[in-house]
């Protein structure tokens, strides 16, 4: 039988390395403040919907014959929550979690991937985005990740240059077309903006490649946004480690303010992270509040930092019986699980060349053999399965020495 496209399994080694990326985030999230949540795989359609944009409305996994859907991110779960429940403010949450997107399947890109995301729920004060910053980039660093950078933009400077030269009508088509401005580069969008922009192409496009300093670029788009530059100059005082991009968009279509990308620069060029504030999502589904977040891309951080296969089971010691000795095994393992040391024994009843084979199949680094003379002498015999030694010794002394290792 063969699996959907674009889903995978998860064999034990690769979730060890998964779940020890979801617990150095979800950890990086605690000490920031964050609590965690958790919503339904399926929402209804009208919630998906309500401000999801084109794109991800045509991706979206829907029951047939039902009004549900498969939720496409975290965010629009949290808005329904959020709008519906009284916490106090700010409320700051965080959420590991899958969501499904109907999309061709490509390298690094699956229908069922995993978000890391946190949001603040409450204040619309620029304090949030530089703490969102902070906390992505101490986690990315905390997992190995140190080669990328950080740019960002304004929602409301786009907004006010397009209301400006009074072609707003034509935002849809112009932020499809600049959030595709990596992929197809900037000569390719200056042909597709021309239409759209009309007679103001000429101003407007040297305002998208603009050079020099983030104070430089903010100073020209502030002469048509003095209010959204300076929300992004407020965040450059408290987090000043990006740099300003005005052709970010990021495609959602519920983005209303500062916006941000995490994008690798070593091998890997592409975003790994990303989010932005989205102050009138909430009050479509109850209660408005102001809101921003950022969301990790769990399976782009893991294909970044590579496949780590050495570690195969999170059994630190086999006990390893010889006939007879069972009931003594299983004593000694419960000994050694009140030490919190995971250990396990044979289940199998396999002699002990079996047993020791299993174990150095699984890479467990220690095996504790127990025969009719370490039983009367409540001894094991320890062996370093790395450095094939061994020595009988007393159980707490064994435990000991696998504590200093």
């Amino acid at each position: 039988m063969k699996r959907a496209k674009g889903m995978r399994d998860f064999l034990p080694p690769q979730m060890m390395q998964r779940e020890k990326v979801f617990s150095v985030l979800a950890e990086t999230y605690r000490e920031f403040g964050f609590q965690p949540l958790e919503t339904p795989a399926l929402e209804l359609l009208s919630t998906l919907r309500a401000k999801s944009g084109e794109e991800i409305a045509g991706q979206l996994f829907e029951i047939r014959d039902s009004d549900f859907g498969m939720r496409f991110d975290l965010t629009v779960p949290l808005s329904r929550v959020a709008a519906n429940t009284s916490f106090p403010k700010p409320f700051k949450r965080y959420q590991i979690g899958p969501v499904w997107r109907r999309e061709e399947p490509q390298k690094g890109r699956f229908r069922e991937f995993w978000q890391a995301d946190a949001d603040i729920i409450g204040s619309s004060s620029m304090r949030v985005e530089a703490e969102l910053l902070e906390m992505a980039s101490t986690a990315l660093r905390r997992l190995g990740l140190c080669d990328f950078k950080i740019l960002l933009n304004n929602r409301r400077i786009l907004n006010s240059l397009l209301d400006h030269f009074g072609i707003s009508e034509k935002r849809g088509g112009i932020f499809r077309t600049l959030d595709k401005i990596d992929k197809i580069g900037y000569a390719s969008a200056c042909k597709s903006l021309e239409p759209l922009l009309g007679e103001s192409a000429g101003e407007i496009m040297p305002l998208f490649n603009l050079e020099g300093t983030n104070e430089e670029k903010l100073a020209e788009f502030g002469k048509y946004s003095p209010e959204g530059t300076e929300e992004v100059r407020q965040i450059l005082e408290l987090f000043p480690d990006f740099s300003f991009e005005p052709t970010l968009v990021r495609g959602l279509g519920y983005y209303s303010g500062p916006v941000f990308e995490f994008k690798g620069t070593g091998e890997y060029s592409g975003s790994f992270a990303g989010g932005g504030r989205y102050d009138g999502l909430l009050e479509l589904y109850g209660k408005g509040a102001p809101a921003a977040g950022v969301s990790l891309g769990v399976e782009r951080i893991l294909l970044l930092l590579g496949e780590n296969m050495e570690k195969k089971t999170y059994t630190d010691v086999f006990v390893a019986t010889l006939p007879g000795q069972y009931q003594k095994g299983i004593e000694v393992a419960k000994e050694l699980r009140k030490e919190r040391i995971p250990a396990e024994t044979d289940l199998m009843g396999r002699s002990l060349k079996k047993q020791l084979d299993y174990a150095r199949s699984l890479r467990i680094p220690w095996v504790m053999v127990i025969g009719e003379k370490e039983a009367e002498k409540n001894q094991v015999t320890l062996r370093d399965m790395d450095a094939g030694e061994e020595e009988t010794l007393p159980i707490a002394k064994a435990i000991m020495k696998i504590r200093r290792i």
